[in-house]
């Protein structure tokens, strides 16, 4: 069988693990193409380091035409480079689903990918479930919370807080819509927001964030509900010791998605 491709766009925390991950554990399947970063210096270290092509710039990675490019960057990146990656006909994997919940980028990545005959997938990140949120939104209408649990240095620097220090105190910091949570924390609700296009939409889902001084672990509770099925979810990550507001369950959730593309025994 002929190898896939995969390229990564940002190399940092969780896209190092993405890069060794293709290379030690999905090598049979899948070729690393190369990397993308923020800078032309970087590209280049990053390709020196896994052996592969440090991309010089986006023109470069499509003309390579790869048959994914994992995503590790920033929701910026997904509005700069999303639309003409999928338009040039490589399948685009998410971690910055975030960006998602501005309604006008979703439809125009809706919009590349068919004109490029390919598929945007949303990876499940630091949580799970997917496959139960989108049964549920078949089923009817379907409400869900999503509850965030995160330590004082995982959130601090967020928009919404406007430079406020949490104190040593648990307590909420946020309570509204997800579309609300996205603006005000921006690398910190990712999982929020592709729950909420999993079961319910932006608008209708809700979010909760606390900050709980001592916690060593990044820890999301979904609870979903419609006429026929309550569920909840509890999942508990320790935040990458690189990378606090990000957990590697992040990363190793597009290594998944990777493997089940590539093996005849599929899960959903």
């Amino acid at each position: 069988m002929e190898k896939k491709t995969v390229a990564l766009m940002g190399c940092g925390a969780l896209g190092s693990i993405l890069a060794e991950g293709v290379q030690r554990r999905l090598g049979d399947a899948y070729t690393l193409a190369g990397v993308l970063c923020s800078t032309p210096a970087r590209s280049r270290a990053a390709g020196d380091r896994f052996s592969c092509k440090g991309y010089q710039s986006l023109e470069e990675l499509l003309a390579e035409r790869p048959d994914y490019v994992a995503e590790a960057a920033t929701g910026e990146a997904v509005r700069a480079c999303g639309s003409a990656i999928l338009r040039g006909g490589s399948d685009l994997i998410l971690l910055s689903a975030g960006a998602l919940a501005d309604e006008t980028l979703r439809g125009d990545l809706e919009a590349a990918a068919r004109a490029g005959g390919a598929h945007l997938w949303i990876a499940s990140g630091a949580i799970g479930g997917f496959d139960l949120m989108r049964t549920m939104a078949l089923m009817g209408p379907t409400d869900i919370c999503v509850d965030s649990v995160k330590a004082p240095a995982s959130l601090e620097g967020a928009p919404f807080l406007k430079g406020r220090r949490l104190g040593d105190a648990p307590c909420r910091i946020f309570d509204g819509t997800v579309e609300e949570a996205i603006a005000g924390f921006p690398k910190n609700v990712n999982v929020a927001v592709a729950a909420a296009l999993a079961a319910a939409g932006v608008e209708q889902a809700r979010a909760r964030i606390d900050s709980q001084p001592g916690l060593t672990e990044n820890i999301h509770r979904i609870a979903l509900h419609n006429t026929s099925v309550s569920a909840s979810l509890e999942i508990a990550s320790r935040p990458d010791p690189e990378n606090p507001r990000s957990s590697s369950l992040a990363a190793w959730s597009v290594l998944a998605l990777l493997r089940e593309l590539a093996s005849p025994l599929r899960f959903f």
